[in-house]
């Protein structure tokens, strides 16, 4: 599953310092990606919840249900949060959100299809 959110991220990479206004030449466009895979019933220490942002295809965020924090994965990320201290914290939130979405809807599939654990 692929969701796309705006973010405090996008509004910095559109409007840089680097690429001056909507105008200028040079400027480019950016793709940003978030991926989430849920696992109904993890196995061998594998997180239930995984959540991965990326960036023009590089990897720049990523969540766990293990450490229950959106953590960054590149150093100019790193950067954001020292920037904006929320950041990371409001992140998180939405991921534990989306979380508890998955598990629940998870839940009411196998319900729905009749299947229990470990079937």
């Amino acid at each position: 599953i692929c969701r796309y959110k705006p973010s405090t991220l996008a509004l910095r990479l559109f409007f840089s310092p680097v690429n001056g206004n909507l105008g200028c030449p040079g400027a480019s466009s950016h793709s940003m990606k978030y991926f989430y895979t849920s696992i109904s019933d993890p196995s061998q220490g594998l997180p239930q919840f995984v959540g991965v942002g990326y960036v023009d295809g590089q990897v720049f965020s990523y969540y766990d249900s293990h450490s229950r924090r959106m953590k960054p994965r590149v150093s100019w990320m790193e950067k954001v949060g020292k920037e904006d201290p929320q950041y990371w914290e409001t992140e998180t939130q939405a991921l534990r959100a989306d979380e508890e979405t998955f598990r629940v809807s998870l839940e009411i599939l196998r319900n729905r299809y009749n299947q229990s654990e470990g079937e």
